[in-house]
């Protein structure tokens, strides 16, 4: 019996397969990965993996009667493991080419994250898109953002000049530098590198906002059944009021 249990475990990981293990429930255990975000998903100093996506998607998972196992990854990881398996389940916004192809969507919103255009304090808005043209443009590097609004402020015709920060607190530091004329991020992480910095909020031009959902993993081998069951959570812990949204300030 011992030989066969082996054989099984052997073949199954030559195969590619990705054994899937089971709470005390009889459902998965979820594999969820999370973006370092502090606030809402990063590590404290005992070295548990904390914030208010984290706090949300375990409650939800609890919920619908599954255990979660959270990683925290970079987003290049995610979205191989999300395509791959490896990664059942990912709180964030769809809007990385071709991933729609490997995933599915819940339907209820966690929050609405928004992308602005900083720029210094002091100076005037710029009108967009023209105001970009020749200009210095910071984004963070590895991220995604929506497809039209990329190529509406990076249209080659502008001679807009792409500059990249590791960090959303670098990119502010750079931008105030005067090492980049303009900021293209995330609103709610902005806002969480300025009050890191010890900075005031800086002046900016909202240029998209979209929904933050559940992505999960059409090789998971149950994102039909999870997707049902978050969603059904959801609604159950609303009708029981609590407040889901997790942009809340």
């Amino acid at each position: 019996m011992q030989y066969v249990i082996r054989w099984v475990l052997c073949a199954a990981m030559a195969l590619g397969v990705s054994l899937v293990h089971a709470s005390d429930s009889g459902k998965p255990v979820v594999r969820v990965a999370m973006m370092m975000f502090p606030g809402f998903s990063e590590v404290d100093d005992q070295g548990r993996i904390v914030g208010k996506t984290v706090r949300l998607t375990r409650r939800l998972l609890e919920h619908a009667g599954y255990q979660a196992d959270i990683r925290i990854m970079p987003p290049a990881r995610i979205w191989r493991g999300l395509e791959g398996g490896q990664v059942h389940l990912w709180p964030g916004v769809l809007n990385k080419p071709g991933l729609d192809a490997h995933t599915l969507l819940t339907e209820r919103d966690l929050g609405r994250v928004g992308i602005n255009l900083y720029y210094r304090p002091g100076e005037p808005a710029p009108v967009i898109p023209s105001g970009l043209s020749g200009k210095r443009l910071i984004l963070i590097t590895n991220y995604t953002y929506v497809d039209s609004l990329v190529r509406q402020v990076l249209d080659p015709a502008r001679g807009v000049i792409r500059v990249s920060s590791s960090s959303h607190a670098g990119a502010l530091q750079m931008l105030l530098k005067g090492r980049g004329d303009y900021l293209l991020d995330y609103r709610v992480q902005v806002e969480a590198a300025a009050r890191e910095l010890g900075l005031d909020t800086l002046p900016s031009i909202p240029l998209a906002e979209q929904p933050m959902r559940f992505l999960i993993s059409n090789k998971s081998g149950f994102a039909s059944s999870l997707r049902a069951d978050l969603d059904r959570a959801y609604d159950q812990l609303v009708a029981a009021g609590e407040d889901l949204e997790v942009t809340h300030q």
